[in-house]
């Protein structure tokens, strides 16, 4: 600018600039699971700003990525390291479609009641009455 060029003052914020240091302390902060609006708080912006610039927003999902991974390598651990019975279940169950449902299939259907019992009649049951208010003998 020349020394006859005036600088006219806008107001506001001065632009925030997302260097090197500061992607990093967002995709850190991210693999911590912090929200974007905690992000934005800690590293100084608002959180249109953060919404707003791409590469914050690349270096945010790299560092949930990175949770996610920490969080998987640790279930899988438990499971296999622990001996952990539970979250291997648990595991199938998400990333393998198992399921605890059993399903009826033709060589899996229960056989009637009186095919066990070989057609045996039910038997009734009598109640005496008893003093006391106690609870009722059953005679079989």
């Amino acid at each position: 600018m020349g020394k006859d060029t005036q600088v006219i003052d806008k107001g506001g914020r001065p632009p925030f600039e997302f260097t090197p240091k500061v992607l990093k302390q967002i995709e850190d902060l991210a693999s911590y699971m912090c929200t974007k609006d905690e992000v934005a708080n800690i590293i100084g912006c608002s959180r249109q700003t953060l919404w707003r610039n791409q590469e914050a927003l690349e270096a945010y999902d790299k560092g949930v990525n990175v949770a996610k991974l920490n969080i998987r390598k640790t279930q899988f651990d438990i499971a296999s390291k622990l001996n952990s019975s539970i979250m291997a279940m648990w595991l199938g169950k998400v990333y393998l479609g198992q399921t605890d449902k059993i399903q009826n299939t033709d060589d899996n259907v229960p056989l009637p009641i009186y095919d066990i019992i070989e057609h045996e009649e039910p038997k009734e049951i009598e109640f005496k009455e008893v003093q006391n208010d106690t609870i009722p003998k059953q005679e079989i």
